[in-house]
């Protein structure tokens, strides 16, 4: 079901102070709740900035789906960001979200390369929160979004968005 799991997680010390602690890792700036989290899996290469509490709570599971190639990265119920290797851009994104034949994607924040959406159902009510961008990494196109298998409130698809927004080449 997965293959082999080639990731490293960089704990780093917790404070011994109430201040707000911030860690410097290869240029990066780690929060208290951060966890610097080195992906390498199936040609996927990059560092992501994970919440150190849902790691402490949930095994991070790392696979990739040998039907479409995607890599899930997962933690828990609330935590599940796909990601693919192909070029896009919002002309794409949202001409996808419009073909949808269940949902109607009601557009919450937009930016540049991304976008939060709420799904409706036919009947007007909230199903949940996605989230979906692209950027390039070392050079290749990705595509990241949150889960269609899941379910995610908005709390939860700004903590993956957030976690998306620290995708980074490895040093």
């Amino acid at each position: 079901m997965c293959s082999a799991l080639l990731c490293t997680i960089a704990f780093l010390p917790s404070c011994n102070n109430n201040d707000q602690q911030v860690e410097k890792h290869a240029d990066i700036l780690l929060q208290t709740n951060d966890s610097l989290f080195n992906v390498n899996e199936s040609g996927y290469s990059f560092q992501i900035i994970l919440p150190k509490d849902l790691m402490i709570s949930n095994t991070p599971r790392i696979l990739v789906n040998q039907s479409t190639g995607d890599l899930h990265i997962q933690l828990g119920e609330q935590f599940w960001i796909v990601a693919s290797q192909e070029k896009s851009d919002m002309t794409n994104i949202k001409t996808v979200m419009d073909e949808d034949m269940l949902f109607t994607n009601k557009v919450m924040e937009e930016t540049q390369n991304s976008l939060l959406v709420q799904r409706i159902l036919p009947d007007g009510t909230t199903y949940d929160y996605n989230f979906r961008s692209f950027s390039e990494v070392a050079g290749k196109p990705y595509v990241f979004k949150t889960s269609e298998e899941g379910e995610f409130s908005i709390e939860s698809v700004k903590r993956m968005r957030q976690a998306i927004a620290s995708i980074r080449e490895k040093v």
